[in-house]
């Protein structure tokens, strides 16, 4: 119940020094990594600022999240769960385009043409961009969400399926339907373009 105060039991007093040093240091680390990491995405999907300037960003809606769920929230584990089933929805969408993708290649991709707005891969992917809206839309309508009071408007389609209350209510559908979504639709509508693309 207690691994901290067992530690204390276990080792010498001075071992805890180092433990909460590395601890600490190793917590630290990984969170300059992970603001640095979403710094370069926000650079690389068009926001025009600088990259340490887009790190700063970052820290500043983590360190509001952070005092949100430390000073506001009734525990952290809800709303946590919450916003994993409500990130889950786009995710799978997405995560499900992307392996249709790969199954429709039968070449690599023209990396050069990957840096090149004016290569034959574009700026934009709008049917993809769509699909994952409309795939998290529909995602999130077959979705419960009771972990936060914020997220209760998720679920708006469950009445084709018994309702809120029914017996799929729980189940997460909507994380499953979102997947299918991403993969048929992305067949459906890309399969042409990547012939071209790859001729």
């Amino acid at each position: 119940m207690d691994p901290i105060g067992a530690l204390t039991s276990l080792v010498p007093t001075w071992y805890l020094i180092p433990f909460a040093a590395v601890a600490i240091l190793g917590l630290i680390g990984g969170a300059i990594l992970d603001l640095y990491s979403s710094g370069i995405t926000l650079v690389s999907i068009g926001l025009p600022v600088k990259r340490h300037v887009a790190a700063s960003i970052d820290g500043v809606i983590m360190a509001i999240g952070t005092i949100y769920i430390v000073w506001f929230a009734g525990s952290f584990f809800l709303p946590f769960q919450g916003f994993l089933i409500t990130l889950g929805v786009p995710i799978a969408t997405w995560s499900a385009i992307f392996v249709a993708d790969v199954i429709l290649r039968k070449r690599d991709y023209v990396e050069r043409d990957l840096f090149n707005p004016a290569g034959i891969y574009g700026a934009w992917n709008f049917r993809s961009l769509l699909l994952v809206a409309f795939g998290s839309v529909i995602g999130w309508g077959f979705v419960t969400n009771s972990f936060a009071g914020w997220l209760s408007w998720q679920g708006y389609l469950l009445g084709v399926i018994g309702g809120k209350d029914g017996a799929w209510a729980y189940s997460n559908i909507g994380v499953v339907i979102a997947l299918a979504i991403g993969f048929v639709g992305h067949i459906l509508l890309s399969r042409k373009r990547i012939k071209i693309q790859e001729s």
